[in-house]
């Protein structure tokens, strides 16, 4: 039993000795017992334990080496699943990122496309509204041309009426003038009738 306690404590001692510079890696680093060197060493440490405990027949050190080779093996997964898992995230970060970008695009063009409708909207309701001034100036101006005309119709109207009125009035003073002169010569010749009359009466 003490012969077999010497070589285990030396195996020991001597694997230490040379896992300082790893030690000291890990603690410069901040490594844990999931990094690759650590994992490697641990792996050749545990088979040499393995292959040195069978050679002294020291049942714990070849023990102790099978529980450090699987212990390696399990983090050698667990690594490989991290590393996998990692993989992983970064892909889904990337496919979320460029989901994102696509979305934040999208958006982009919607906006872009509402703004589009919106300036064309205002840019029709403009064009309707200057259309509208136009139609209603050309209104404004046809109706002020139709007053204008019917105010120099009424103006006409109203000289011709004048006019009419006056050469009526001037008629009818003449008619009247006529009338008084055909009186007047009526008159006469009744006198000038009246007259005869007594002469002849007078002759007898």
């Amino acid at each position: 039993m003490q012969i077999q306690r010497v070589p285990r404590k030396a195996v020991r001692t001597s694997f230490r000795a040379a896992r300082l510079p790893l030690t000291v890696a890990e603690t410069v680093f901040r490594r844990d017992e999931e990094w690759l060197p650590t994992r490697a060493y641990a792996t050749v440490e545990s088979r040499f334990k393995q292959v040195i405990g069978r050679a002294v027949r020291d049942d714990e050190l070849v023990e102790e080496g099978i529980l450090e080779q699987a212990k390696a093996v399990q983090l050698g997964k667990a690594a490989t699943l991290e590393s996998q898992a990692q993989h992983e995230r970064e892909l889904a970060d990337a496919s979320l990122e460029d989901r994102r970008k696509a979305d934040e695009e999208e958006r982009e063009r919607v906006a872009e496309a509402a703004e589009q409708r919106k300036r064309g909207a205002e840019q029709k309701r403009a064009e309707e509204h200057r259309q509208a001034d136009v139609a209603a100036a050309k209104k404004a101006g046809a109706a002020q041309k139709a007053r204008a005309a019917t105010e120099k119709s009424v103006d006409k109207q109203k000289r011709d009426a004048g006019r009419e009125k006056v050469k009526a009035e001037r008629e009818a003073v003449k008619d009247e003038r006529g009338a008084v002169e055909a009186e007047k010569d009526v008159r006469q010749a009744d006198k000038k009738l009246q007259a005869a009359k007594a002469a002849r009466r007078n002759s007898r």
